[in-house]
């Protein structure tokens, strides 16, 4: 009896060697579709004439109200990343273009709540939603099984990414300190 050793093993077989190829070609494909997505997002902003940081409020300010939610500016800076200056310039931006409106709190008149106004237009509907319906109709077709799937590894790999961004930080302030 021989063995052939150039036939692949069956799955729960490969070897370490294939196991890295196959989870190498999953990362490139996810790097694809995020690309794409990127893309699909810088062709949105042009479209509707606004940046990445505007729609991402105006998702955040939609969401907040269909939730009964009241956002102040400092906590959308905060969601957002940005300085209070920023949100400022950010505001007086969306409020312009009619897509906020900045009203007195009701529960401290010293205070802002942005209130975002709805989207009329069907392609900023969809650009603002939370997923685009072409979107949702490929994610359907899976089983529920795989969705489970695919939702547990995506899980799995943003933990990663973020432990990532948590050691490289950690590893910047270990430098400063050690050159100060």
């Amino acid at each position: 009896m021989t063995t052939d050793d150039t036939r692949p093993a069956p799955h729960y077989w490969y070897s370490a060697e294939t196991d890295r190829e196959r989870a190498i070609d999953v990362l490139e494909h996810i790097r694809a579709y995020g690309a794409a997505d990127s893309a699909m997002q810088r062709r949105s902003e042009k479209t509707m004439r606004m940046n990445e940081n505007d729609i991402s409020a105006l998702r955040y300010l939609l969401r907040a109200s269909e939730r009964g939610m009241t956002v102040g500016p400092r906590e959308l800076a905060d969601y957002l990343g940005i300085q209070s200056s920023s949100i400022t310039v950010l505001l007086d931006r969306l409020e312009k273009a009619g897509h906020i409106r900045r009203e007195p709190s009701p529960f401290d008149r010293r205070a802002l709540i942005i209130v975002p106004t709805v989207p009329t237009d069907e392609l900023h509907k969809a650009i603002l939603g939370d997923v685009r319906e072409e979107l949702v109709e490929v994610a359907s077709k899976l089983t529920p099984e795989d969705a489970d799937t695919v939702v547990e590894f995506m899980d799995r790999l943003r933990d990663a990414v973020d432990r990532i961004d948590n050691a490289a930080a950690d590893h910047e302030q270990r430098k400063a300190r050690s050159s100060e």
